[in-house]
This record gives structure tokens, sequence and C-alpha cells, in this order.
């Protein structure tokens, strides 16, 4: 096969052989057309032969005797030197008006029946000027009769062709595509082997270095000649005309063939598309429109958004309307222009604001928390596509920090667990020293109040670890929660009723507000009732004596709100938020005992339980909100 490609004589052979195969192919497919016009496959040989003669020869006798008869010519002279007969007969009442017919033998006759004829006339009008009318004449009905020695010529020869192509009728068919298939299988090969040469290489011919545009320019101006030359050669039907189009049809053919063949060994080089003017011009001007654009770009970034929005407005609002002036003088593509103008804003505004929509609501997914979400910058462009792009950044690095944070948290909650442990067990053993020491009864009274001192702070300090683990606990979510049904003011009962001696020791009036429906919540009992007692200890410890404590419990749009308000005996210059934070006292002066953990305890186990925790200082009045999502239907456990 290999040297098949590269064997010249082998290639001048297909090509030999393939334009043959392109002529049979040629002229099966113009025989076949030919035959199916004539109804050849349907009809005998002799009614075929008399359609054609009657068609193909009596019509242009009958419309050369029409013209000659309404133009005034003597017929009789025309249907002599054609060696015809003819009649002209009214059409009315079949008298015969002209004709040299007078029964000879014929082979071809053919009738043109009911023909009106005019013949132009002048006449004087009112004014005396000369005017000029169409009279119509007599109907008339032409009939021609051709004998056989008037077929010689073109008109033999095509009864020859007819009883050929008729005896062929079906052959044609068999020898159609046994000449395409031979014609398709040497194209392949030949252009298989085009560019191949000798030694396995691929190389350009001088034909294949014509820029291909050219080339195409070429055989494109070829083709339109061929095909003038073939309209005018086509209906002539002589001979001479047969040999022209035969050869104008070959010569295409090897044109079409050369520039296929070129086209095939310009992709096995891949020189298609370079060698091309139209490429070399485009390259050159490409690379000046490059810089051009590349200095466009670099000013328009670096301008304000809002002065590209206006450039930009301006530049397509001034397009618009130079182009619809142009149109002024036709209203309809002014019209149409306009609509489609108006659509094109619209779909432009939609998309801006589609974009303007995925950044404003990847925003708020950011702002709301969800680290993970990502900005979608496919189809955004400019400033769109760099803004949404610094929101991703700003998501990551919010991630980086608080992933940082989370670690740093962890580590100190670790910290507190591991430390408070490790005070624990020693603090331990000290209180039960002391338990035992109490015990002994010691003489001496000084070191029986030693003993006091000892064991009241060492169950300060057991309290102060106690509520350092918990809050390491209830910031990191490991504490285990167990939500039911709750009445909130049944809890919020308990508890008032459990600090009832150490509210009237600290002088505080406590009043309590419980609507009669029960406000029932989803809570752990055991975590509210921590909290509930952390905010009451709170308020034991920091309300102004002789004053009112508020406890009330109400519903409202769902929610539950159990509020905690008392008056403070301190000066409160610090924030609500700042008061839940760990180790911080309202009491700056620190006169009172306290870890500073309490209201951070409660918060973090608030939340625990799917509530939120507010704080309000107004003044002295300090207040303590607790909401929680309402539950209409008891909802089982498990």
């Amino acid at each position: 096969m290999k040297k098949l490609t590269e064997n010249l004589g082998a290639k001048i052979t297909a090509i030999f052989f393939s334009f043959i195969a392109f002529a049979a192919v040629l002229a099966s497919v113009i025989t076949i057309i030919f035959l199916l016009d004539n109804d050849c496959y349907t009809k005998t040989r002799d009614e075929v032969k008399t359609d054609i003669m009657e068609n193909r020869i009596g019509n242009g006798h009958i419309y050369n005797i029409l013209e000659i008869y309404q133009n005034g010519e003597s017929v009789e002279n025309y249907c002599n030197d054609q060696r015809i007969y003819y009649t002209i007969e009214d059409y009315r009442d079949g008298g015969v008006l002209e004709g040299n017919y007078t029964g000879q033998s014929f082979i071809v006759q053919k009738r043109r029946l009911n023909l009106t004829t005019y013949e132009d006339r002048a006449y004087e009008d009112e004014n005396g000027d000369m005017q000029w009318t169409s009279i119509e004449r007599s109907p008339i009905s032409i009939t021609v009769y051709i004998p056989r020695e008037a077929l010689s010529g073109n008109g033999q020869l095509l009864l020859n062709v007819v009883d050929t192509a008729y005896t062929l009728r079906y052959a044609v068919i068999w020898i159609l595509g046994v000449s395409a298939l031979v014609l398709v299988v040497l194209l392949c090969c030949l252009y298989a082997a085009a560019g191949h040469r000798k030694g396995g290489v691929i190389a350009l011919n001088h034909l294949d270095r014509v820029p291909f545009d050219l080339l195409t320019a070429a055989v494109i101006a070829i083709a339109l000649l061929s095909a003038s030359l073939i309209d005018a050669v086509v209906y002539s039907g002589d001979l001479f005309s047969i040999v022209i189009l035969a050869v104008v049809l070959s010569a295409d053919y090897f044109v079409a063939l050369g520039y296929t063949l070129s086209f095939a060994t310009r992709l096995k080089t891949r020189t298609l598309l370079k060698n091309n003017i139209i490429y070399k011009l485009w390259s050159v001007a490409a690379k000046g429109i490059k810089k051009l654009f590349g200095w466009v770009r670099y000013l328009f970034k670096n301008i304000p958004t809002v002065v590209k929005t206006a450039i930009i407005t301006s530049a397509v609002g001034l397009f618009q309307f130079i182009i619809i002036a142009i149109f002024t003088y036709y209203p309809v593509t002014r019209t149409f222009l306009l609509l489609l103008f108006t659509v094109l804003d619209i779909a432009v505004i939609i998309s801006l604001s589609i974009l303007l929509k995925r950044i404003k609501e990847g925003g708020e997914k950011i702002a709301a928390g969800d680290l993970k979400h990502k900005i979608d910058t496919k189809y955004m462009y400019g400033d769109f596509k760099d803004f949404a792009n610094s929101l991703n950044n700003i998501n990551e690095g919010l991630s980086v920090a608080i992933n940082e944070k989370m670690k740093s948290e962890r580590f100190k909650t670790e910290l507190i667990t591991n430390v408070s442990h490790d005070i624990k067990t020693p603090l331990t053993s000290i209180i039960n020293y002391v338990d035992l020491i109490k015990k002994e009864e010691p003489e001496n009274g000084n070191i029986r109040e030693y003993i006091d001192v000892l064991d009241r702070q060492s169950s300060r300090l057991k309290k102060l670890i106690e509520d350092l683990m918990e809050a390491s606990k209830a910031s990191t979510g490991n504490l285990a929660v167990n939500l039911s049904v709750c009445e909130a003011g049944v809890l919020l009962s308990q508890t008032v009723g459990e600090f009832d001696e150490r509210l009237k020791a600290a002088g505080l009036t406590p009043v309590v507000s419980i609507p009669e429906t029960p406000v029932k919540i989803m809570a752990d009992g055991r975590h509210l009732w921590r909290v509930f007692d952390n905010l009451m200890n709170n308020i034991c410890k920091y309300s102004q004596v002789g004053t009112r404590v508020y406890l009330n419990v109400s519903e409202r749009d769902g929610k539950a709100q159990i509020t905690f308000r008392n008056i403070s005996k301190y000066e409160l210059n610090i924030t609500g938020e700042e008061l839940t934070e760990r180790f911080v006292r309202g009491d700056k002066s620190r006169n009172t005992e306290g870890s500073g953990l309490g209201l951070s305890i409660a918060k973090s186990l608030t939340e625990l339980q799917n509530g939120s925790l507010k704080i309000d200082i107004d003044g002295d009045l300090f207040k303590v909100t607790l909401a929680f999502d309402t539950v209409k239907e008891e909802v089982k456990n498990g």
C-alpha cells in the first residue's frame, strides 16, 4: 500500500480511470434524467418517440408559424423551407383559412387549438389624433405535418438517441451504480495518496503552495465560467455543442480533482489555514488590534465603575440612535430596529440584574456564616467577576481565620479542662482533710477560725473549677442535650420557690407573672434549671436592696419569652454583650464573690437548647430575656 501511495504511475492511472468513471456516472445520470422526463420506463418505444417528436419538434414549428402568421408574413414560404406541411383553420367553424397540406404522408402531427390572435389597427379620435388599438381576429387552430425527410439533422439525431437510450434504460442503472462505486474507491485512494512522496514524506507541490483562498477564488471563477458556457450550449442540441459540453465538464472534473487533492495535502501538512492571504493579513492586523485592545482594556480597567457604565451606556445609545436615524425613511425597518434594540436593552438589563442578584445572594450567605459558599463566576465579566472573586477570597480568608480561632478555642478549652482536672484532685483532698480537722475540735480558737476560712475558700475554689469546666463544655457543645416538652411557667415558679429565702435575705421582692395557659417549649429541663439558677444567683448578688424583681413568662408570635428584671446595686458601665463574655463581672470593684462565668454559662446553655439569651441595660435597670420556640402539641421523646 505504501508503494502504491508513493508511485507516480499508479496515481496517474488512478486519475485516468477516475475520469472514465466520472464520465460514465455523468452520462448515466443525464440518461436516467432524460428517460424519466420522457416516461421511458412506463411507455412503449413508439409512444416515447411520438411524444418527443411532437413536443420537441412539432412545438418549435407551431410557435414559429404562429409568430409568422401574426406578423402577416408568408407561412407557406417558411414551411416549404422546412419541408413540412401546415393548415390554419377557423376554430369556430373549422374552415381552412390557409395551408399547403393536401394529404401527403407524415410521421409527426402537432395541433395547436383555440389560439386567439390580434391585429393592430389605427383610427382617428374626436380630436383628430391617430390612435392604435388591437382588434381580435378569428380564433385559429394550427396543425403541422412533418414527413420523415424533414427529420434530417438534429431531429433524426434525437430519434437515434431516444432509440439507444430506450434500449439501455435498465442497463444504465447498473452502469451508474458500478461506475459510482469505482469512482468513490479511486477518489479515496487518490486522497489517501495525496502529498505522499518517496521516502514516506508528505510534501507540497507547486499547486499546494498557492494561497488556498486565492486558489478557491480561481476555482469559483472557473465554475462560473463553465456554468455560463454550459447554459449557452445546453439548448443547442447539435453535435458541436455536445463536444463543447463534454470538454467543459472534463476540464471542470480535473479542476475539482486538483483542488480537492490540494485540500487533502494541506490538511495532512497542516498548512490549510496558514497558507492564506486573508490569514496572513489577519495575523498582521490581529497583532495591532491586540495591542490596541490591550491599551484600551488597561485604560478602561483603571477608571471607576460609574464612569465605565456611563461610557458604555452612552456608546450603546449613540450607536442605536445612528442606526435608527439611517433608516428614518423606512418605517417598517425603523419599527423593527426599535423593537430589536428594546429587546436587546431589556435582555442586557435582565442579565445585569441576574448577576447582581447572584452576587447579593452570595454575599448574604457569606454574611450569614455559610463559609463554604462560593459565588458562581461563570458567565460573569468585568467588575462583576472581580467583585464576586473578591467576595470568594474574603470567604476563604474568613474560613481560615475562623478555623484558626476554633483551633485556639479548642486549645483553651482543653487547657482549662486539663488544668481544672489537675487542680480538682488535690483540691478534693484539701477539702476532705479540712473536714477531718473540723471533726477533731481543736482547743485553740484561732485554729478553728483558720479552718473555717480554708473550708470557705476551698469550697469557693471548687465552685469556680466546676463553673470553668461547665462553661468550657457549654461553649464547645460537648454537653449532652435531651430536649423534651417543658412548661416554662412551672419551671420558673419552682425556681422562685427555691430562692425564696435568699431573696428575702437580700431584701428583694419577687413579682412573678405567668399566664394561665401553659407555655410549652422544647428544652432540657436540667440545663434550663441551671440557666434559671445562674440568673437568680446573679439577681440575689447584684440587685439593689429593697427593690422588686420582675419575673415574667409570655407567648407572642410562636415565641416563648422568659424575662428577668432587677435594679442593679452597682453602676453598669458595660454592654450586655460584654457581660456574657467569660470572667466579666458587672461589679468592677469585685466586692462580691463570683467567677464572672454565670451569664456566659447561661447563654451557652440556652443556645444549646435552640434558644436565645439577650441582655438589655437601661441605666441601673438590668433585663435578661430568654426566647424559645413554643410547642403546640406534645412531642413524644424517642
